[in-house]
């Protein structure tokens, strides 16, 4: 598998060109481009394409900043720019079942039984930042950290906590305006 994706840092220039949550858009957001708060998009990004959730390969495809765009245009995002995770289903065939306390074992498990993660770290920004996990080893994991890349999940001084995905049946059809709102929005750095 092209592993490409592992470059995807919230810092990428082609990632913050432009602002990726407008004012107009989102008049409360406090953080405008990637490089501020693109953490979670970015985490997201790779994790989707890490377990082969998304198939594009090709970047002109998709990247964060498309599904970015793709989160915008499903209404993904509340008027703040926080990312509401429960909706990655309106476009993914996937469920988000929220967040618990990490442990080896639970990256371990949820690995083992096919559920994406993403783990938070304390954030400069914000309470949380967000990396995707990769691989869980026997005595610690290896993240995709949007600000510096592969990364083991120990060098960090405090996980805060595993937020976990479901991917669905392959046979269930996901579309923009089938869900209801749901709340808990995402704050990321």
């Amino acid at each position: 598998m092209d592993r490409t994706y592992l470059t995807w840092l919230q810092t990428n220039p082609g990632f913050n060109q432009a602002e990726a949550w407008p004012a107009e858009r989102f008049p409360d957001a406090e953080f405008r481009y990637f490089r501020e708060a693109g953490c979670l998009v970015c985490a997201l990004a790779v994790m989707l394409r890490h377990f082969s959730i998304e198939q594009a390969a090709n970047e002109s495809l998709f990247d964060p900043w498309i599904l970015n765009q793709r989160l915008i245009e499903c209404g993904a995002f509340n008027p703040a720019a926080d990312l509401e995770l429960s909706h990655i289903g309106r476009l993914y065939p996937m469920e988000y079942l929220g967040a618990v306390p990490c442990s080896g074992n639970a990256l371990a498990r949820f690995a083992e039984n096919g559920f994406p993660c993403l783990v938070t770290v304390p954030g400069e920004k914000a309470a949380r930042h967000f990396t995707a996990l990769l691989e869980p080893l026997p005595e610690d994991a290896i993240v995709f950290d949007p600000l510096c890349g592969e990364k083991r999940l120990g060098m960090y001084d405090r996980i805060c906590e595993i937020r976990v995905f479901r991917p669905a049946k392959k046979d269930r059809i996901f579309r923009c305006d089938n869900l209801k709102k749901l709340s808990s929005p995402e704050r990321h750095t």
